[in-house]
């Protein structure tokens, strides 16, 4: 197993987790926010949006360009 399908599985196992989490906070009581709700929290202030815009920028730039 390369490095590459290392990082991979490293980002599949976060997606996967990020998703447990969602279905967690929408489907039962937990004190666990949605996403919305998070993303609506930082886009508030305008570091929270230029932080919203780098992470798009880096997830971009290492996933889509090639």
């Amino acid at each position: 197993m390369s490095s590459h399908d290392v990082a991979i599985l490293g980002y599949l196992v976060l997606l996967i987790a990020a998703a447990l989490l969602e279905l967690t906070a929408t489907r039962t009581r937990a004190p666990v926010p949605p996403l919305g709700d998070v993303l609506s929290r930082i886009m508030r202030t305008r570091t929270g949006r230029v932080g919203v815009l780098v992470a798009w920028a880096w997830l971009g730039l290492h996933f889509f360009a090639r």
